[in-house]
């Protein structure tokens, strides 16, 4: 049989758009899944990037660590990354033109793919929320937001696009975070002015999603549509 690329997802987004901020699934147990993607932590304690199979959390303050694996985590997408095309950019790019340029470079946007820009990056603004104390709906979070701004950084952008009907699985559209080469400096990608990067693209044909077994996820009402409360939080 041929093997396809799968991405895997911890648990269906709109549990955490619904204020399921807390699981059991250990970062150890999803890397068992892949080496890189993106997602964040219990009590939304910061924004995850596993990149090289390696975890970060990119706290509220725009500092980053290497994450434990017997952390655990509300909600995180990974995939083997294993990118079938590359194309490097010498001219600036924001984050609006690169999404243009991804859409140009896809064969279908009824796929997931896995993207990686690496480079130079003149300017970075990104985000994260501190810890949770008391479990809210995202969107209501996303007011705690902490922005801030990074210059002249050489650093990576790890995360996916993924078609809008996914919604209720996954964060639909773009959704990238970023980190120095450093590993001091990160968060969840707001705008970007780049120059002389390069842009790997993986096209995912199979999607894993586990659905968690705590009493919080088996009680909830998930049949509402998040869709516009996720656009709110996550952009």
């Amino acid at each position: 049989m041929k093997k396809t690329n799968s991405l895997y997802v911890s648990s269906p987004v709109n549990a955490l758009v619904k204020g399921i901020l807390r699981e059991d699934k250990t970062l150890k147990e999803v890397l068992e899944h892949g080496d890189f993607g993106l997602g964040t932590f219990n009590d939304l304690d910061g924004e995850m990037v596993l990149l090289d199979g390696v975890f970060y959390d990119l706290h509220s303050n725009g500092k980053t660590n290497v994450a434990d694996t017997s952390l655990e985590t509300p909600y995180a997408c990974v995939t083997h990354f294993r990118p079938k095309t590359s194309t490097f950019i010498n001219e600036e790019l924001t984050f609006d033109s690169l999404k243009k340029k991804i859409d140009s470079l896809i064969l279908s946007k009824n796929l997931i793919y896995a993207i990686q820009v690496t480079g130079y990056f003149k300017s970075i603004k990104a985000r994260s929320v501190p810890k949770q104390e008391a479990y809210r709906p995202l969107v209501e979070v996303a007011g705690d937001q902490k922005e801030f701004f990074f210059k002249e950084e050489e650093g990576t952008l790890v995360g996916f696009w993924t078609p809008d009907f996914m919604h209720s699985v996954t964060v639909p559209d773009y959704h990238l975070h970023f980190i120095s080469d450093d590993k001091q400096r990160g968060g969840h990608l707001l705008e970007f002015l780049s120059k002389n990067v390069e842009i790997k693209i993986q096209p995912i044909e199979q999607l894993t999603l586990d659905l968690p077994h705590s009493i919080d996820y088996l009680t909830a009402s998930l049949d509402d549509d998040i869709s516009d409360d996720l656009d709110k939080a996550e952009h």
